[in-house]
């Protein structure tokens, strides 16, 4: 991928990440606040879109950038479990990783350096899809 390369450690980091927001932010807390997954996704989601609107006053353009693209990244992913389903989240986490080890692999092996790799990149992503 054209950022630097994905390999095992990080697409650990990103497994026990999204394990994370659904083990502990949605299971955990819908035991501990008597809520449905669902109703414990849909809070979140609107949490993210609250903090967002603030976050464009942190002054730190660095900080400011990653916790808006962190906070992003979590939304995101919760949207595609409400999606697909809380049932599904393992699958869901596998076809990430997948994602994520196909689009490095596609770059690096076959398109880095070449005309247009970044339209073609976004090409073949588009022809992805995360079962469910």
């Amino acid at each position: 991928m054209p950022l630097c390369g994905f390999n095992e450690n990080m697409l650990n980091g990103l497994e026990g990440f999204h394990k994370g927001l659904v083990e502990h932010g949605i299971i955990d807390r819908s035991k501990l606040k008597d809520k449905t997954a669902n109703e414990i996704i849909e809070n979140e989601i609107r949490d993210m879109d609250r903090f967002l609107k603030e976050a464009k006053n942190i002054k730190d353009p660095e900080i400011r950038e990653i916790i808006e693209n962190l906070t992003k990244y979590a939304r995101s992913f919760y949207s595609l479990i409400s999606k697909i389903g809380l049932d599904k989240y393992q699958e869901i986490i596998s076809s990430l990783n997948k994602i994520y080890f196909d689009m490095d692999r596609k770059y690096y092996k076959e398109l880095e350096g070449k005309n247009n790799d970044m339209k073609k990149l976004v090409e073949h992503l588009n022809k992805v899809k995360i079962g469910g």
